[in-house]
């Protein structure tokens, strides 16, 4: 762990950050898009690599990005991302560990797009979850819902008729030493193909 801890010293010099947060933290100049509530039921129901879990969430996090400017319509709000941590308390698609941590995208003119505010602590709600497939991208929010809502009814009863070649949802345990692990190789990884980036960046520097 020491002899990583220096490498990531001297790799992360100013432009690495800088890329780092050009690459984690892409521009939100996306069309908002939302879909209606029979819309969204079939296509969670539908889409094998949408994970739904029942969780109730204990800490938030802000990430911001820009911060709020209101004499620009564009900024009227943080842009960013909200972090959410998740106990989980049952699985309805995917193998989910027992806590996590899930991203809320926050847009400068419409804030939570879609998705709605981060559910209150201690509330039991259903999660619908998108993990992004790139070494830079976060597991995050597409919906959430109250547990005792229909909407959260009708998607749960969707969703186990769409299972059945999906294998057994489940909830594994974690601890700080799992995370801490998993971490460890992610960063790593992240910080050998910020030198790769970066010696591609200083390549066209100099060119």
């Amino acid at each position: 762990m020491h002899v990583f801890t220096q490498y990531m010293k001297k790799l992360f010099i100013m432009p690495a950050l800088a890329l780092v947060a050009l690459v984690a933290f892409p521009g939100s100049s996306h069309a908002l898009s939302c879909i209606d509530p029979d819309g969204a039921i079939k296509y969670y129901a539908e889409q094998p690599d949408v994970l739904i879990v029942t969780a109730v969430p204990k800490e938030n996090k802000e990430h911001i990005r820009q911060k709020a400017d209101k004499n620009d319509p564009n900024a009227a709000f943080d842009s960013g991302y909200t972090a959410q941590l998740l106990e989980v308390k049952e699985s309805h698609r995917g193998s989910m560990p027992d806590k996590m941590w899930v991203y809320f995208t926050r847009d400068g003119t419409w804030n939570y797009l879609c998705t709605g505010e981060p559910a209150k602590f201690g509330s039991e709600n259903v999660y619908v979850l998108q993990q992004g497939d790139g070494m830079f991208q976060m597991t995050s929010v597409a919906a959430v819902y109250p547990v005792d809502s229909e909407i959260a009814k009708d998607l749960l009863a969707a969703v186990e008729k769409n299972n059945e070649d999906l294998g057994t949802p489940e909830v594994y345990k974690t601890d700080k030493t799992y995370w801490m692990t998993q971490l460890h190789d992610q960063l790593k990884e992240m910080a050998f193909i910020v030198k790769v980036k970066l010696t591609e960046w200083n390549f066209w520097k100099s060119s």
